[in-house]
């Protein structure tokens, strides 16, 4: 049980940094604070099994030792298993679940979600969205649940099983293989299903043939590469059943609760920060602030004002929040919110995770395979080196890519747009001296409600595999399939 800690007269003040540690070292600890609109929840756990329920704030939780529960809520989550077997369950919203070391389940629920479930034997359903699941080090069983999916696998992934691979033509479900060739990969089909192995791992499709595959179904995510295509398809495979859950209603009382009245101050009136473990948090307040992150893993919100932050190496997570901020992640894969207004956020070297929000912001994400979502605005996006999805929706604005990729050997299954809330019928693909530019009329009144201009690109060197609907799979009408192709002849003796 914490306890508020007392400091004798002439000696100077616990700083919060001192209060994490006792708190963390007692069992645990949480506080809240308000960044314009929104709430968050911050809650470290102990050594010891924490179970951790989630809140209608932005949770941020971290379990640290033991066999952990954490749960988030309706908002955008943050959840840290560390140590151990945990139990992470995100509920709804766009949310990162991490299992780190153990042997990990994680539910990702409703909408696009991260998940990572880092070194052991790991189980993982994302749920309904468009999304990253990674088993990482160790054999994975992996389930995509509805809508699109990228499965990440690497030479030191272990031996996975994805069970409701969606397989065929039509940019959907994809292994996304990072330091990985089509040269370096053997394919045959078991009584388990397609199997996909390399030098030192291999990826199991359940219940899916050989004959089955697609160019499009294969995501070379550092650099272009295109399986050869031997048939022509009629058009986009339908989405497969799903043996995906919801995952359970973690409850919990988030632990230490009087380090939140120990610093209430500091978070009214400047600046909080601490370090534990691998992590640091830094919490700005409503004026200009420059959070500087370091090597570890750093968690920074500006809250209002134009601020800036900079994560440095690490993992990070950077929320902007209101005014204008400079999101920069350095290395390390990274989440960058900008929040309202206009924001300008720079990725780095891997797979990141880029959110303009509300405004007209800039979004650079660097290399690596990388989520850009402008959110309302006019927006910039560039996606670097590696294969990047572009995320719109019916309110998106109007928007420009400075570098989509989409010739040569990135006529499979490399940039996209991902369409969240829009069906094939609604888009329209037209030529401008700028290039391509991909406009959606939902409520088909004849007038656009948003588009992004693809800037430099022919709307004739464009395929399918470039356009994702979240929905189901589909196809845009007067654009090529090559790129979306079968790979293989037709199975005449499958496995019994």
């Amino acid at each position: 049980m914490s306890h508020k800690p007392s400091h004798a007269p002439g000696q100077p003040k616990p700083t919060p940094a001192d209060l994490a540690d006792q708190h963390i070292a007692e069992g645990g600890l949480s506080f809240d604070f308000r960044a314009g609109e929104r709430e968050y929840r911050v809650a470290v756990g102990g050594e010891q099994p924490d179970a951790i329920g989630g809140t209608d704030a932005f949770d941020y939780s971290w379990g640290l030792g033991g066999d952990d529960e954490l749960g988030g809520g309706p908002e955008d989550d943050i959840l840290y298993g560390d140590e151990d077997s945990d139990l992470l369950s995100g509920n709804d919203g766009q949310d990162r679940l991490d299992g780190g070391r153990g042997g990990d389940t994680l539910y990702g629920g409703a909408d696009a979600d991260n998940l990572l479930g880092r070194e052991g034997d790991d189980y993982l359903d994302e749920g309904a969205g468009h999304s990253n699941v990674e088993g990482g080090e160790g054999n994975d069983t992996l389930v995509g649940g509805q809508g699109p999916d990228a499965f990440v696998v690497s030479p030191t992934s272990g031996d996975d099983v994805i069970r409701d691979f969606t397989a065929g033509p039509g940019m959907f479900d994809h292994i996304a293989l990072m330091d990985l060739r089509w040269e370096d990969l053997t394919i045959e089909d078991t009584s388990a299903g397609v199997k996909v192995s390399w030098d030192g791992g291999s990826v199991l499709l359940e219940d899916v043939d050989k004959a089955d595959l697609a160019q499009d179904d294969f995501m070379f995510a550092d650099s272009p590469d295109l399986p050869p295509g031997t048939r022509d398809p009629a058009g986009p495979t339908e989405e497969r059943p799903t043996p995906s859950v919801p995952g359970p209603e973690i409850v919990g009382e988030a632990p230490g609760g009087e380090f939140g009245d120990e610093v209430r101050p500091q978070l009214n009136s400047g600046r909080l920060a601490f370090d534990f473990d691998k992590y640091a948090v830094a919490v700005g307040n409503n004026g200009r602030d420059a959070l500087q992150g370091s090597e570890a893993w750093d968690h920074l919100f500006g809250r209002g004002g134009k601020d800036e932050l900079r994560g440095e190496g690490g993992d990070d997570i950077l929320q902007g929040d209101d005014g204008e901020d400079l999101l920069d992640g350095g290395a390390g894969m990274d989440r960058l919110d900008g929040g309202d207004d206009d924001d300008r956020l720079i990725g780095g070297d891997q797979a990141d995770e880029l959110m303009g929000g509300d405004g007209d912001d800039e979004l650079d994400e660097g290399a690596g395979h990388g989520m850009l979502e402008g959110g309302r605005g006019n927006d910039l996006l560039t996606g670097g080196t590696g294969a990047d999805a572009f995320i719109v929706a019916p309110d998106s604005g109007f928007g420009t890519v400075t570098d989509f990729e989409a010739t040569g050997l990135a006529q499979g299954a490399f940039d996209h747009i991902a369409f969240r809330d829009i069906m094939p019928e609604d888009v329209s693909v037209t030529d401008t001296g700028e290039g391509a530019l991909v406009a959606w009329d939902v409520d088909h009144d004849g007038g656009a409600d948003g588009s992004i201009l693809l800037a430099g690109v022919a709307k004739a060197d464009l395929r399918q595999s470039d356009f994702m609907f979240v929905e189901e799979p589909g196809f845009v009408e007067g654009i090529n399939d090559f790129g979306s192709w079968y790979i293989f002849p037709e199975s005449t003796s499958p496995i019994a």
